[in-house]
């Protein structure tokens, strides 16, 4: 999935005179600025095709104007132009090389392999300057640091998808270099729950490390996750495992999230649930974040899925067996083109071989084996 680069805007400290578009004979001109900012309003609120209007003519006008190419670079990725956006981010590099991280990371997520991490490193070198310099806006700081903890963490998961990157023989400390940087990435932003998730992902690529990758991923949930009373058992010890349980008065309805706290994404949610599986006893977390999930979505076949390997993971049949029930009900009513029906086959395969176990399971349950 594509992050978007945040795109923070930060009123001109220059009082140079402004460049302006051509207009009709019995209008005044606009200031670039101002149609640069229609644009970015356009993107901000989902219309892109008038957003590309709007660049298409302006970068027209302004072909060497590194804000303009920009914003218009921007908008073709977002329409899915990726071709276009990587020719227009390139051409704002060489117009402008040392300033505007965003291009950069925009960039990075367009192109594969070791360019990404080119130009990933290139952005968040930008970044840190930006964040050494501001000085003047407490929130303009705070937003630069928070995009270079997103940038870190973007550029960490690069190299986790780039096969044998941090296992080359070549460069033996690269895991350890991933590592100080989301320490770095954490220190610019301490209540971002990222770092210390994109930490437990790496040693558990890395391999052998699972104690800390559990340390990891606890610390990252608890700056937004709390086990729901429902989920422990009596016992004090077995309530606490590490993990915080919710301690509201009981009145309100039962929640996972963290009061006060602004949730991660629903992908991000959705990885946590695949780690706590992964590195957790048991899944009951995995429940509690999937559970959560389909509340706000539950067309998400993804998050079924994974639910139902949790309440195999518990032992919970018959829950697995109303998870599978509602995947194949979706799926026999799915509308999709080739592609998707694809999809929709190999997760069938998939489900039919938990069904399978299931049964396997429950049999073996009613012999008493």
């Amino acid at each position: 999935i594509m992050r978007e680069p945040e795109m923070v805007k930060k009123g001109p400290k220059g009082k140079g005179k402004k460049a302006s578009v051509a207009a009709s004979p019995d209008r005044k001109p606009q200031p670039v600025e101002d149609v640069v900012e229609e644009a970015q309003t356009q993107l901000l609120f989902g219309n892109y095709d008038r957003a590309m209007e709007i660049m298409r003519e302006l970068s027209a006008a302004h072909p060497d104007n590194a804000e303009v190419l920009d914003i218009y670079g921007t908008a073709l990725a977002e329409v899915g132009q990726i071709d276009q956006a990587v020719a227009v981010f390139k051409r704002a590099v060489e117009l402008s090389p040392y300033a505007g991280h965003e291009k950069y990371m925009y960039l990075s997520q367009l192109v594969d392999g070791p360019e990404s991490l080119e130009y990933s490193s290139r952005g968040i070198e930008l970044l840190k300057r930006a964040c050494a310099c501001e000085e003047e806006d407490a929130q303009y700081a705070e937003d630069l640091r928070g995009q270079l903890c997103q940038a870190i963490c973007s550029t960490v998961e690069t190299m986790l998808n780039i096969p044998e990157f941090l296992s080359s023989s070549s460069h033996p400390g690269r895991a350890e270099d991933a590592a100080r940087m989301l320490e770095e990435a954490q220190a610019s932003s301490p209540q971002n729950p990222e770092p210390a998730q994109v930490k437990a992902s790496l040693l558990v690529e890395v391999g052998g490390r699972e104690e800390e990758a559990r340390a990891a991923l606890r610390h990252s949930m608890s700056l937004w996750y709390v086990r729901p009373a429902s989920l422990c058992g009596g016992d004090q010890d077995e309530q606490g495992g590490g993990m915080e349980v919710d301690g509201r008065d009981g009145t309100g309805a039962e929640s996972h999230l963290r009061e006060g706290c602004a949730p991660p994404s629903f992908e991000f949610r959705f990885e946590t649930a695949k780690l706590v599986m992964e590195l957790e006893d048991d899944a009951r977390d995995s429940l509690a974040i999937l559970e959560g999930l389909l509340d706000e979505n539950d067309a998400s076949l993804d998050t079924w899925f994974l639910l139902t390997l949790a309440h195999q993971g518990m032992g919970q049949i018959e829950e697995a067996k109303a998870c599978l029930d509602h995947i194949e009900q979706a799926i026999s009513a799915y509308p999709a083109d080739a592609e998707e029906r694809e999809s929709i086959r190999l997760l069938r395969l998939d489900a039919e071989k938990i069904a399978k176990e299931l049964a396997e399971e429950e049999e073996k349950r009613r012999r008493g084996v």
